[in-house]
């Protein structure tokens, strides 16, 4: 069973990993973002580091999952959807900044959280639980606007919640989802996993694996 964990979380880090979104959650500029981050908390908690870049990812996910699960029910998010926009953000990096400013393990740009009631400075948004409690209530209000249609909420949660129309960008995003929402619903055999060129560091290029 660990090792089977292990597969899902390596296959799921690989979906998450190098993910380039473009993204315009607050009505401005379309940008793409990197999230290529150092993440300096991994290097000071060396005794909490597991022995391998697959565990170290469990390890991440066992970390934030019970609060990602808390704000989820708070604000009526499925579970599986907002475990799946957080692996797809961030890979559950905490400090990953994206290069149009999105913050931590939701993404959220600092005006997207004011414009849900967010009243601290941006880098209070590298808080975990602060991260999670504004993204998902940005997610939330997304899935409102998109009659809980899976592909709708992605839309509109990556590209505005004015958006109406799918874009190619937005629609791998869902995509991506649906992939791992799958997953978590299925035990996946160690053997049908390809571990081709994978190495969880964030310097490198991932090959999706679907």
């Amino acid at each position: 069973m660990r090792m089977l964990a292990v597969a899902a979380a390596v296959s799921m880090a690989v979906l998450a990993a190098g993910t380039n979104f473009v993204r315009a959650e607050d009505g401005g500029d379309t940008t793409s973002t990197d999230k290529r981050a150092i993440e300096p908390w991994e290097t000071r908690e060396t005794a909490a580091q597991a022995a391998t870049p697959e565990e170290q990812l469990v390890l991440r996910q066992a970390r934030y999952e019970g609060l990602i699960r808390q704000y989820a029910d708070q604000y009526d998010v499925p579970a599986e959807l907002a475990m799946a926009v957080v692996r797809i953000e961030s890979n559950f990096r905490p400090t990953v900044r994206g290069s149009a400013g999105e913050i931590g393990l939701m993404q959220i740009k600092p005006a997207t959280a004011k414009l849900m009631g967010y009243k601290g400075r941006a880098s209070g948004l590298y808080d975990p639980e602060t991260n999670i409690r504004y993204g998902m209530k940005y997610l939330a209000k997304a899935r409102d606007l998109g009659d809980g249609k899976l592909c709708r909420t992605i839309l509109k949660y990556n590209a505005g919640h004015g958006a109406k129309r799918m874009n190619p960008v937005s629609q791998s995003y869902c995509n991506k989802v649906e992939t791992v929402i799958a997953s978590m619903e299925r035990e996946k055999p160690v053997e049908a996993i390809s571990y081709a060129t994978v190495a969880l560091d964030y310097g490198r290029t991932y090959p999706l694996m679907f």
